[in-house]
């Protein structure tokens, strides 16, 4: 099952996530009108770089082993680096118990 989250970042929240996280960011796509921005950086270990729309939270990417993923990669939840990318690019839902 996969992990629950609320919300996605927005274009200002995933540029200064990244700021923060010290990963590169290639915005010339979103600076010529497009959706899309990419991301950088080292999730769980693994250095990678992910596509991410910030208008509608989706993502792509390639995976360590060479295959390539996105936000709907259910079997790939579970994996250091996959969870990685979801907690860094999406707001958890909150606890219902609490």
């Amino acid at each position: 099952m996969m992990k629950k989250f609320k919300g996605y970042l927005n274009h200002t929240q995933v540029l200064a996530a990244c700021t923060k996280a010290g990963f590169e960011v290639d915005t010339s796509r979103y600076d010529d009108g497009g959706d899309w921005i990419t991301i950088f950086g080292r999730f769980a270990d693994e250095h990678m770089f992910i596509t991410y729309s910030s208008w509608n939270g989706k993502f792509i990417g390639k995976s360590p082993d060479g295959s390539f993923f996105n936000e709907s990669s259910e079997e790939l939840e579970g994996t250091d680096w996959y969870d990685a990318i979801l907690d860094f690019l999406y707001i958890p839902e909150e606890d219902k118990a609490a």
